[in-house]
């Protein structure tokens, strides 16, 4: 771990790894791929899902049912950092269909994101999705 303090960079990269896995909604592999191999992710009937395989088969599993036609969208509220290699983001976001359902049928959630840099790369290591109703 290194000692030295988060750079205006690093935020960035955290940003843009969101928007990876907002981009990778459709697309199972890729998802997962944003979370290490090893991540604890607590969805929103709280079933946890440990590590991207798991992470991948949850996801073909709400894709073949309720969410085929849906998109992601969120915004990042909040990074801390706890160190210079560990950080906290609180994330707004909304599950989007797009089969023209009623917008009350939109699933609005908070997210909490634990981000690690490991082997010089931002990664997710950590996701707890609430929810916040419909939208």
């Amino acid at each position: 771990m290194t000692t030295t303090a988060p750079t205006y960079q690093d935020e960035s990269e955290i940003r843009a790894l969101y928007q990876r896995m907002l981009d990778a909604w459709q697309d199972s592999a890729a998802y997962a791929e944003c979370f290490a191999h090893d991540a604890d992710y607590i969805i929103a009937n709280g079933k946890l899902e440990r590590g991207w395989q798991e992470i991948v088969d949850g996801h073909d599993i709400i894709f073949s049912a309720w969410a085929r036609n849906s998109s992601l969208e969120g915004r990042i509220d909040r990074i801390r950092f706890l160190t210079a290699d560990v950080a906290i983001l609180t994330a707004y976001g909304r599950i989007v269909y797009n089969d023209h359902r009623s917008s009350e049928h939109n699933k609005r959630t908070i997210y909490s994101l634990t981000a690690q840099k490991l082997n010089g790369a931002w990664i997710f290591v950590a996701y707890q999705n609430t929810p916040l109703g419909g939208h």
